[in-house]
């Protein structure tokens, strides 16, 4: 038993140098803990106002050093989340808790004599296997406990520092010290390895939300000042209204932003070119199949950036998603040509020319422009 406890111990001491816990180090408070618990195999979440509490997504809740109060809904939403098997940890002197410490049947009491270490109350310790006489809670507080049964696990004869209660399905702990997780309260042995012991409690590889000096929800997380500036003050609502105005009155003159283009200019290929240049490369090269191939190609993935549809469906997916987006009409001439460029056979050089010019004169049609066909060879 004492070989295990050693390495258990080590394990913790090789937690905390990895993270730094020197008197100089640059970590804060908060990012300790978070990489302590995550050098445990746990899947911290930390509760910010980016990041506010989903407390579904938990098996455990730790609350550290929170400095301000909790409404109404959060602490009942808290205390739903431990009677439905959650885990609570809650480890603070702030009067800012006792709203919390309350709804659980407790109460902070402030003690007439600073109590530095803290000692184990009952004989049979709630961890046996690792057991842990003494820690170092620096509290001037203790916790009274109301009509319920409440196990006190640190502390003196009469004053209680660390307890723990099961509510429902859960468990809470509630510790009246807001060093005890701090860089200089993890440095003493006990605290270190109570962590560990609390953390045993947890499921492998537990969702942990970590909330430090801040509780954060949807209902409290402060507003973005952008945002109220925007949309909250009669200013921010008139800059969105000009705006909106002049992207209108942009859009419905035909214009976007930057110089127009010359009207007469042409940024492309007349129909008529492309389709003599692939003549020219047929003569070339006697490549006819290949030439087809590109023209299917290049038709598909124009027509799929078009409508939406995938060109790489089989050629029966591909016409049935056309079909659905309304892309070919009742005659079904887009259909006709989609299924002749499929053809396999060796064709001629005039039946090639007619297939590029049905396929250029759909283009002109229905306005569909050539686009770039990526990861394909270009000819």
């Amino acid at each position: 038993m004492r070989i295990v406890q050693i390495s258990i111990f080590s394990l913790i001491l090789i937690t905390c140098a990895g993270s730094e816990l020197s008197a100089d180090s640059y970590l804060s408070n908060r990012e300790v803990l978070s990489r302590i618990l995550r050098n445990l195999r746990f899947n911290v979440r930390e509760i910010s106002v980016l990041y506010p509490a989903r407390l579904d997504r938990y098996d455990a809740l730790f609350l550290h050093d929170i400095d301000e109060p909790l409404t109404e809904t959060e602490v009942q939403d808290i205390k739903n989340f431990v009677n439905a098997g959650g885990t609570l940890i809650v480890a603070g002197k702030d009067q800012a808790l006792h709203q919390l410490y309350a709804a659980f049947g407790l109460e902070l009491q402030k003690l007439m004599k600073r109590l530095e270490f803290s000692y184990r109350i009952p004989d049979e310790p709630l961890f046996p296997q690792h057991p842990v006489d003494e820690i170092r809670a620096s509290t001037n507080f203790a916790i009274k406990t109301s009509q319920r049964e409440v196990a006190m696990l640190y502390g003196t004869e009469n004053d209680a520092v660390v307890v723990t209660l099961r509510d429902g399905k859960g468990r809470a702990f509630f510790i009246a010290s807001d060093s005890i997780f701090r860089k200089s309260g993890l440095r003493h042995v006990g605290n270190a390895m109570f962590l560990y012991n609390l953390t045993s409690t947890f499921p492998p590889n537990a969702r942990i939300g970590l909330a430090v000096w801040k509780y954060y929800t949807r209902e409290s997380k402060p507003q973005n000042p952008f945002a109220v500036l925007l949309f909250r003050t009669p200013g921010g609502l008139a800059a969105i209204y000009i705006c909106l105005t002049v992207f209108v009155f942009l859009i419905l003159r035909g214009r976007r932003f930057g110089k127009p283009l010359d009207a007469q200019k042409r940024s492309r290929r007349l129909s008529s070119e492309y389709v003599h240049a692939m003549t020219d490369l047929y003569q070339k090269g006697n490549t006819r199949m290949e030439i087809l191939r590109h023209i299917r190609e290049q038709f598909r993935y124009d027509l799929g950036m078009r409508w939406r549809v995938s060109p790489t469906l089989s050629t029966d997916a591909f016409l049935e998603e056309l079909t659905q987006r309304g892309a070919i009409d009742d005659d079904e001439q887009l259909a006709e040509l989609v299924m002749d460029l499929e053809s396999s056979n060796d064709i001629s050089e005039a039946q090639l020319l007619d297939l590029a010019q049905r396929v250029e004169a759909h283009r002109e049609s229905t306005k569909i422009s050539r686009t770039k066909l990526v990861g394909h060879r270009s000819f």
